[in-house]
């Protein structure tokens, strides 16, 4: 007799967090938002429990605060907050994709295409939400494809918060947007021929892009 294995299933926790947390990596949470746990309860249909144990595993991966008498809260930023999470993404990502080349290139660039021509169909039908969570897979492919899983665990860490800055500080300004496309396909050509040099200029530009939007935005009291 042959028996399948079986797969574990998620938790209540397990999934309230996940809807948490895409909330929070599209925007529909904002940065500093209060997360209103009789909402989650009615919103669920589960107990406090689960809510709780989902708010315990977001902060640990510092998409949410909690604060005692308060509530829970979305993260918030700051310039220098950004800056270095800016810088780490860079050395990572860098690192990433370097290693995906090695390890399985065909993959990667083709992984890399197919999610271009899916952003490129998101941006042209004004599809915002979707464009940005395949933003968020254009650059993770890297390390979904590096063979390294000491490289995905240590995105893994700020990922969530990365996606967050995404939706609420760049993704709101449609010419980022558009420009954001650009530097995408420039970044996969660059890959295609190899130019690591044009590439590594080309990731930091692309980078780098949030501190200046962000701080433009202090500059204008747009945020904070």
């Amino acid at each position: 007799m042959s028996l399948k294995r079986i797969k574990p299933q998620p938790s209540l926790a397990q999934i309230v967090a996940e809807q948490i947390r895409e909330a929070i990596m599209t925007g529909t949470l904002p940065l500093g938002e209060n997360i209103s746990e009789d909402r989650l309860v009615t919103q669920f249909g589960v107990s406090r429990s689960p809510i709780r144990d989902a708010m315990a595993m977001l902060s640990n991966e510092g998409l949410v605060v909690v604060r005692p008498k308060r509530g829970s809260f979305v993260f918030e930023t700051s310039l220098e907050d950004i800056s270095q999470i800016c810088d780490y993404r860079q050395l990572l990502e860098g690192q990433a994709v370097r290693a995906a080349l090695r390890f399985a290139p065909e993959e990667y660039l083709s992984d890399m295409k197919q999610i271009l021509v899916e952003m490129d169909a998101a941006m042209a039908a004004g599809q915002h939400q979707a464009y940005s969570l395949l933003d968020n897979d254009f650059h993770r492919v890297a390390f979904d494809r590096c063979g390294n899983s000491y490289l995905r665990d240590a995105y893994a860490r700020v990922s969530g918060r990365i996606s967050a800055l995404r939706s609420n500080v760049t993704a709101p300004y449609s010419e980022r947007r558009a420009e954001s496309l650009v530097e995408h396909h420039k970044i996969y050509g660059h890959l295609c021929d190899r130019s690591m040099d044009l590439f590594d200029a080309a990731l930091e530009v692309h980078i780098q892009r949030t501190k200046q939007v962000y701080s433009a935005a202090l500059a204008e009291g747009h945020l904070g």
